[in-house]
């Protein structure tokens, strides 16, 4: 990929409907409408949420959605803590390092809000993020699948 043509962007909601749709590929159990109301609530609501989308050439092929806990996150032992809510990235633009990029800035978010940490989840037969998170650094933490990676320590 040719770094001119791609950013990533905070999304807002100009792109609301790009991100449902995309949404909608990561969480097919959903309507349309209940999760188009859903992303525009945490679209305002920036001290909590954010949402990154990365465009290229024009279009918004992926989307990383991190939200700060003040609960228990499993495997966490501080507060507050970040956590990834969801990820996605279209079939056409897997594997070429979109999601770690996502990630990598969702990290710096992170670390100006005051975490040390972040959390995630998985279902237990989804190897495709199974993978994706441990090679982003994560470690499990439970059984159920919960990671946790300290973001503290690390250069950015």
């Amino acid at each position: 990929m040719n770094p001119s043509t791609q950013s990533i962007i905070t999304a807002s909601e100009q792109q609301l409907d790009e991100l449902t749709q995309m949404g909608l590929d990561l969480w097919p159990d959903n309507e349309y409408d209940e999760l188009k109301h859903d992303f525009l609530e945490l679209l305002q609501t920036p001290e909590n949420h954010v949402i990154y989308l990365f465009n290229h050439k024009d279009e918004n092929v992926a989307f990383l959605h991190l939200s700060i806990r003040t609960d228990y996150v499993e495997g966490s032992d501080s507060t507050p803590t970040g956590y990834v809510e969801g990820i996605y990235v279209k079939p056409a633009f897997r594997r070429m390092g979109i999601s770690q990029a996502l990630f990598k800035r969702g990290e710096k978010w992170l670390k100006e809000k005051g975490c040390h940490q972040v959390g995630s989840d998985i279902e237990i037969d989804n190897q495709s993020s199974y993978d994706f998170h441990t090679n982003m650094g994560f470690k499990e933490s439970a059984r159920l699948i919960a990671f946790i990676k300290d973001i503290s320590n690390q250069a950015d």
